[in-house]
């Protein structure tokens, strides 16, 4: 089912976007979509990530992801964000291939945003190092998502060539209520730009969260609350 569902082509991207404090759209996270069965519904990755972990055919969804994102960015030139899985950087013909499809766009390439799970990109350093050596130079962002609970590990995130990092929503959930919580926040915000990273708020699901984010020095949040000027 899943090997028919990408040699159709039978998958979406999703857009959720990421703003800036003046409500401007920085990227569009995309997760995608896909149809297990024809005429069926477009699935979540909850429903078939599994089976694709099992099947050994992640690289080749994430492959398809980058594509769609990079094949929309040349119709509309706006940008977008695709998570890569672990599993997908442990495949050696993985990133020659990326960039064999990013060399043969180069425009749009400019406007595409990788990012990796802060777990994952801990435990296969090399591998993130080496994602960021080859692909960086061809224009793309890449990035941590759902960081925080290793953010200490700085020499990591120096070490690792990345652009950005976007904090994790239980991270920034509850930032305009606690006081300690906001003094952390701004904190480790600080503590990244130093590195020359830009920061993301991710899962932010109240407007009150929003507004008290932006005096803790983020470039942009994402979530339930975000909604584009």
């Amino acid at each position: 089912r899943l090997s028919s569902a990408l040699a159709g082509r039978r998958i979406q991207l999703v857009r959720f976007p990421v703003v800036d404090r003046d409500g401007r759209l920085v990227h569009h996270e995309c997760p995608m979509r896909l149809q297990l069965d024809p005429g069926g519904t477009y699935e979540a990755a909850a429903v078939w990530l599994p089976m694709a972990l099992r099947c050994g055919l992640m690289s080749q969804i994430d492959e398809q992801a980058v594509l769609m994102a990079l094949e929309q960015i040349a119709q509309d030139g706006i940008p977008r964000g695709v998570n890569l899985s672990p599993a997908s950087l442990s495949d050696s013909g993985f990133v020659p291939r990326l960039r064999a499809h990013l060399l043969a766009a180069p425009q749009a390439a400019n406007s595409l945003w990788l990012e990796v799970a802060e777990s994952a990109a801990l435990d296969r350093f090399e591998l993130v190092r080496e994602l960021c050596k080859q692909l960086r130079p061809l224009g793309v962002r890449i990035g941590l998502e759902h960081a925080g609970e290793r953010l200490t590990r700085i020499e990591f995130l120096f070490e690792a060539g990345l652009d950005y990092v976007k904090l994790d929503a239980s991270v920034v959930q509850g930032v305009a209520q606690e006081l300690a919580r906001k003094a952390f926040v701004s904190g480790t915000v600080s503590m990244l730009r130093s590195l020359g990273l830009s920061v993301y708020a991710e899962g932010v699901g109240d407007a009150e969260d929003i507004g008290a984010l932006w005096p803790c020095g983020v470039d942009g949040v994402t979530g339930p609350a975000v909604k584009l000027a």
